[in-house]
C-alpha cells in the first residue's frame, strides 16, 4: 500500500469510527438531540468513506471502489481482502 494513502486511510477511517460511536453515546445519554446526532453520524460516514476510498486507491484499485465504505464495517472488510497491487514482490 502506498504510504501517503495509508496515512489518509487511517485518518479518515479513524475519525469516521470515532464520530459514529460518539453519536451513539451522545444521543443515548441525552447530551444531543437525535437531529444533531444524525448530523454527527453523516459527517462520520463521509470521513469513513473518504478513508475507504484512499484505502482502495492505496491498494491499486479505483477510488470509486472505496464507496463500499458506505456499507460501514462490511465494506471495509471487503476492501481488506482485496489484493494489494502495490505490494513489492519479494
Amino acid at each position: 500500500m502506498l504510504p501517503h494513502k495509508k496515512t489518509k486511510t487511517n485518518i479518515g477511517v479513524g475519525i469516521g469510527i470515532v464520530l459514529q460511536l460518539s453519536k451513539f453515546i451522545l444521543v443515548s445519554m441525552g447530551y444531543v438531540s437525535p437531529t444533531s446526532g444524525l448530523i454527527i453520524e453523516l459527517i462520520g460516514i463521509v470521513f469513513f468513506t473518504w478513508g475507504c476510498m484512499n484505502y482502495a486507491e492505496g491498494k491499486g484499485h479505483s477510488k470509486w471502489l472505496g464507496l463500499l465504505g458506505l456499507l460501514s464495517c462490511i465494506g471495509l472488510l471487503i476492501l481488506i481482502f482485496l489484493p494489494d497491487r502495490h505490494r513489492e514482490s519479494k
